[in-house]
Protein backbone atom coordinates (compact mmCIF):
# COMPACT_ATOMS: atom_id res chain seq x y z
CA UNK A 1 0.00 0.00 0.00
CA UNK A 2 1.11 3.27 -1.07
CA UNK A 3 2.37 5.21 2.36
CA UNK A 4 2.57 9.15 2.48
CA UNK A 5 5.65 11.08 3.39
CA UNK A 6 5.58 12.08 6.47
CA UNK A 7 4.77 15.73 6.97
CA UNK A 8 8.26 18.06 8.61
CA UNK A 9 8.37 18.24 12.12
CA UNK A 10 7.64 22.23 11.97
CA UNK A 11 4.31 22.15 10.12
CA UNK A 12 1.49 22.51 12.25
CA UNK A 13 -1.21 20.39 11.72
CA UNK A 14 -4.44 22.18 10.32
CA UNK A 15 -7.73 22.56 11.80
CA UNK A 16 -9.29 20.22 9.34
CA UNK A 17 -6.56 17.53 9.99
CA UNK A 18 -7.08 18.10 14.00
CA UNK A 19 -11.11 17.92 13.44
CA UNK A 20 -10.62 14.45 11.24
CA UNK A 21 -8.01 13.20 14.11
CA UNK A 22 -11.14 13.90 16.36
CA UNK A 23 -13.34 12.20 14.10
CA UNK A 24 -11.00 8.75 13.49
CA UNK A 25 -11.03 9.02 17.45
CA UNK A 26 -14.22 8.87 17.73
CA UNK A 27 -14.49 6.05 15.26
CA UNK A 28 -11.99 3.99 17.66
CA UNK A 29 -8.90 3.97 15.41
CA UNK A 30 -5.62 3.97 17.31
CA UNK A 31 -2.94 6.46 17.24
CA UNK A 32 -1.24 4.77 14.31
CA UNK A 33 -4.04 4.57 12.79
CA UNK A 34 -5.00 7.80 13.03
CA UNK A 35 -1.47 8.94 12.25
CA UNK A 36 -1.51 7.08 8.75
CA UNK A 37 -4.35 8.27 7.49
CA UNK A 38 -3.66 12.11 8.47
CA UNK A 39 -0.10 11.80 7.65
CA UNK A 40 1.21 12.76 11.10
CA UNK A 41 3.40 11.17 13.76
CA UNK A 42 1.57 9.25 16.55
CA UNK A 43 2.82 11.70 19.15
CA UNK A 44 1.43 14.22 17.08
CA UNK A 45 -2.09 12.77 17.23
CA UNK A 46 -1.25 11.57 20.86
CA UNK A 47 -0.92 15.22 22.30
CA UNK A 48 -3.77 16.49 20.00
CA UNK A 49 -6.30 13.49 21.71
CA UNK A 50 -5.02 14.71 24.97
CA UNK A 51 -5.60 18.29 24.68
CA UNK A 52 -9.09 17.80 23.35
CA UNK A 53 -9.70 15.14 26.45
CA UNK A 54 -8.08 17.72 28.61
CA UNK A 55 -8.98 21.22 27.55
CA UNK A 56 -12.28 20.57 25.05
CA UNK A 57 -10.33 21.77 22.18
CA UNK A 58 -7.56 21.06 19.79
CA UNK A 59 -6.60 24.51 19.10
CA UNK A 60 -2.61 25.52 19.16
CA UNK A 61 -3.26 28.91 21.16
CA UNK A 62 -3.19 28.84 24.73
CA UNK A 63 -5.59 31.07 26.58
CA UNK A 64 -4.92 34.96 26.16
CA UNK A 65 -4.41 35.87 29.90
CA UNK A 66 -1.43 34.39 32.23
CA UNK A 67 -2.84 31.22 34.32
CA UNK A 68 -3.56 32.78 37.95
CA UNK A 69 -0.59 32.57 40.82
CA UNK A 70 -3.43 32.11 43.61
CA UNK A 71 -5.00 28.68 43.90
CA UNK A 72 -8.61 28.32 45.25
CA UNK A 73 -6.97 27.55 48.99
CA UNK A 74 -5.31 30.94 48.85
CA UNK A 75 -8.79 32.42 47.60
CA UNK A 76 -10.44 31.17 50.64
CA UNK A 77 -7.38 32.01 52.86
CA UNK A 78 -7.34 35.83 51.38
CA UNK A 79 -11.01 36.37 51.95
CA UNK A 80 -10.94 35.14 55.87
CA UNK A 81 -8.06 37.64 56.82
CA UNK A 82 -10.49 40.16 55.24
CA UNK A 83 -13.18 39.42 56.85
CA UNK A 84 -11.40 38.79 60.45
CA UNK A 85 -10.46 42.35 59.80
CA UNK A 86 -12.76 44.44 57.82
CA UNK A 87 -10.11 47.55 57.47
CA UNK A 88 -6.74 45.35 56.81
CA UNK A 89 -5.76 46.87 53.27
CA UNK A 90 -4.96 44.90 50.14
CA UNK A 91 -1.36 45.67 50.37
CA UNK A 92 -1.31 43.88 54.04
CA UNK A 93 -3.01 41.06 52.83
CA UNK A 94 -0.63 40.56 49.93
CA UNK A 95 2.34 40.78 52.22
CA UNK A 96 0.67 38.33 54.65
CA UNK A 97 -0.36 35.99 51.75
CA UNK A 98 3.71 36.17 50.74
CA UNK A 99 4.60 35.12 54.10
CA UNK A 100 2.16 32.06 54.28
CA UNK A 101 2.66 31.07 50.87
CA UNK A 102 6.08 31.77 49.46
CA UNK A 103 5.37 33.57 46.24
CA UNK A 104 4.52 37.17 45.69
CA UNK A 105 0.96 38.18 44.93
CA UNK A 106 0.00 41.45 44.18
CA UNK A 107 -2.59 43.89 45.65
CA UNK A 108 -4.71 44.43 42.60
CA UNK A 109 -4.95 40.10 42.75
CA UNK A 110 -6.05 40.16 46.34
CA UNK A 111 -9.05 42.86 45.29
CA UNK A 112 -9.82 40.71 42.29
CA UNK A 113 -10.44 37.73 44.20
CA UNK A 114 -12.41 39.80 47.00
CA UNK A 115 -14.39 40.74 44.44
CA UNK A 116 -14.91 37.69 43.01
CA UNK A 117 -16.53 36.46 46.06
CA UNK A 118 -18.76 38.97 46.81
CA UNK A 119 -16.46 41.42 48.88
CA UNK A 120 -15.67 44.79 47.60
CA UNK A 121 -13.91 48.05 49.72
CA UNK A 122 -16.54 50.90 50.03
CA UNK A 123 -16.52 54.33 51.83
CA UNK A 124 -18.87 54.16 54.52
CA UNK A 125 -21.47 57.54 53.32
CA UNK A 126 -21.36 59.68 56.21
CA UNK A 127 -24.35 61.28 55.75
CA UNK A 128 -26.93 61.52 53.28
CA UNK A 129 -27.87 64.85 51.76
CA UNK A 130 -30.79 66.64 52.83
CA UNK A 131 -33.10 68.92 51.37
CA UNK A 132 -34.41 71.99 51.81
CA UNK A 133 -38.14 70.18 52.54
CA UNK A 134 -36.59 67.65 54.48
CA UNK A 135 -35.07 70.21 56.78
CA UNK A 136 -38.00 72.12 57.08
CA UNK A 137 -40.19 69.25 57.97
CA UNK A 138 -37.66 68.07 60.34
CA UNK A 139 -37.41 71.58 62.11
CA UNK A 140 -41.41 71.80 62.37
CA UNK A 141 -41.27 68.16 63.60
CA UNK A 142 -38.93 69.21 66.38
CA UNK A 143 -40.52 72.59 66.90
CA UNK A 144 -44.28 70.73 67.59
CA UNK A 145 -42.42 68.12 70.54
CA UNK A 146 -40.21 71.16 72.34
CA UNK A 147 -41.69 70.32 75.39
CA UNK A 148 -40.10 66.81 75.71
CA UNK A 149 -37.53 65.44 78.07
CA UNK A 150 -36.80 62.10 78.47
CA UNK A 151 -39.07 60.85 75.19
CA UNK A 152 -35.87 62.74 73.44
CA UNK A 153 -33.51 59.83 73.78
CA UNK A 154 -36.00 57.31 72.05
CA UNK A 155 -36.05 58.66 68.96
CA UNK A 156 -33.96 58.01 66.07
CA UNK A 157 -34.10 59.80 62.51
CA UNK A 158 -33.66 57.05 60.22
CA UNK A 159 -33.05 59.30 57.12
CA UNK A 160 -29.42 60.17 58.30
CA UNK A 161 -28.42 56.08 58.68
CA UNK A 162 -29.26 52.40 57.60
CA UNK A 163 -30.72 50.82 60.75
CA UNK A 164 -32.10 47.49 60.18
CA UNK A 165 -33.16 46.72 64.45
CA UNK A 166 -35.33 43.57 63.58
CA UNK A 167 -33.02 41.02 61.29
CA UNK A 168 -30.00 41.36 59.70
CA UNK A 169 -29.71 42.63 55.89
CA UNK A 170 -27.57 40.24 54.78
CA UNK A 171 -24.71 42.99 53.42
CA UNK A 172 -21.06 42.04 53.78
CA UNK A 173 -19.07 45.06 54.82
CA UNK A 174 -15.17 45.55 53.90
Amino acid sequence: MFRRKQRSAFDHASKFDRGRIEAYRDCGLSFRQMGSRVGRNQTTVMRICDRWMQEGTTDRHGRSHPPQCTTSRDGRQIVRMAEMDRSVKSRTIAQLIVSVTHHSVSARTIRRRLKQSGLSARRPLLDLPLTQNHRRHRRQWCDERRMWVAEWNKVVFTDESRICLQHHDGRIRV
